[in-house]
């Protein structure tokens, strides 16, 4: 993500000098050399945070969430506004609001694919209805072909080397504006996408103030995500057998977390190898009153890998929208202070120059428009 991110920051005409950090010296150093063939801004591989942050514009993280929160509060103390792409910890939001505000600083996060364009994408159609009755959201990166066993391969990490999204939790949902959970995986139904084929989509959770949003006050929102077809079952039947439970057993002696022992085993066939290719769906669809009248507005974003760069989909539309967002903070076009919720503070004429941004790179992007009843998903 920060490759991506970092890419389109440098070929963008506005940047005049781009600074790297990352723990890796030689990482960031391979990435200086890597974007300084491709023309563009100046690059340069800064030592440490402190003089990352001196005289800069703005800030912008692709990390986990300790590290990220690191960097986030020095850019406080630097007064240098960030953009970040991971979500905070939902207990730690106030208080995080609270300490930046007091000290004067901007945090515009999380703003990414997801979270990030998905509220964004709720906005642009809840804001061209009359009234909001529904907002469904389906989002997810997927192989270009389903490979054995799960039809899923990891193009990313997440809180470890062997990180798999098949964790067992409650999905958040809202329903007359209310929270509601549902199970992880439920809900599954197939979804056709013209260009990448039939997909699964079930509940996963979404980012617990969207329905923030006046628009959006008091609808039903659903979010799911995408799969090739068969990855929730299978999911569903190692949950079944106890093989994600959390709580560990003896084996022979040790104590072993199932899933973490079914990770351990599934992550290598399932990561992501130098042949291996993305793709990257959102469709957001809207149902409610138009001129007093029912309709249903969609928007979908559809995104490959790049062979030219090598970005993946999933690296593309995740950092890409992480840099429109930092060139935003950094031209101070989105005001306040504290913790900056996206859709919150992001203008139709801001979202669309996010979009732009995107659709200048190749990513497609079909904006609201009005379907008929049998183009209705039912979610």
């Amino acid at each position: 993500m920060g490759r991506a991110a970092a890419y389109a920051l440098a070929t963008d005409p506005g940047t005049s000098e781009l600074l790297l950090l990352d723990r890796d010296p030689v990482q960031a150093a391979a990435l200086r050399d890597w974007l300084s063939d491709r023309g563009g801004a100046a690059v340069r591989v800064a030592p440490d945070l402190d003089t990352a942050l001196s005289g800069c514009d703005a800030v912008a993280t692709a990390m986990p969430w300790a590290p990220t929160e690191t960097a986030l509060r020095a850019a406080v103390r630097a007064r240098v506004p960030v953009a970040g792409i991971t979500r905070p910890p939902t207990a730690e939001l106030a208080r995080l609001d609270a300490e930046i505000s007091a000290a004067g600083g901007t945090a515009l996060l999380p703003i990414g694919l997801e979270p990030g364009l998905t509220e964004l994408l709720a906005v642009h159609l809840a804001s061209r209805l009359d009234s909001v009755e529904a907002l469904e959201i389906c989002c997810g990166g997927v192989p270009s072909e389903p490979r054995e066993p799960l039809g899923y391969t990891a193009f990313f990490g997440g809180e470890n080397d062997y990180h798999l999204p098949i964790a067992q939790r409650e999905a958040l949902a809202l329903r007359g504006g209310r929270e509601v959970h549902h199970p992880r995986f439920s809900g599954v139904v197939t979804r056709e996408f013209e260009g990448v084929g039939r997909l699964e989509a079930y509940h996963d959770g979404m980012a617990p103030w969207l329905g923030e949003h006046p628009a959006l006050r008091g609808a039903d929102c659903t979010q799911k995500t995408l799969r090739w077809p068969g990855f929730a079952q299978a999911v569903t039947e190692l949950a079944r057998l106890g093989l994600l439970a959390d709580d560990p057993v003896d084996v022979d002696g040790a104590r072993v977390a199932p899933r973490r022992l079914v990770e351990r085993v599934l992550a290598p066939q399932v990561r992501a190898g130098a042949d291996d290719r993305d793709v990257v769906v959102l469709e957001l669809t809207a149902h409610g009153l138009l001129d007093g009248r029912p309709a249903s507005l969609r928007t979908t974003v559809l995104d490959f890998a790049d062979e030219a760069t090598g970005l993946s989909a999933m690296a593309r539309t995740t950092g890409f929208t992480l840099a429109a967002a930092a060139r935003l903070l950094a031209e101070r076009a989105v005001e306040g202070t504290g913790w900056i919720k996206p859709h919150l503070a992001l203008s139709q004429e801001l979202t669309g120059r996010v979009m732009r941004s995107l659709t200048g790179r190749g990513v497609r992007w079909l904006p609201a428009h009005e379907i008929t009843e049998a183009e209705r998903p039912h979610l």
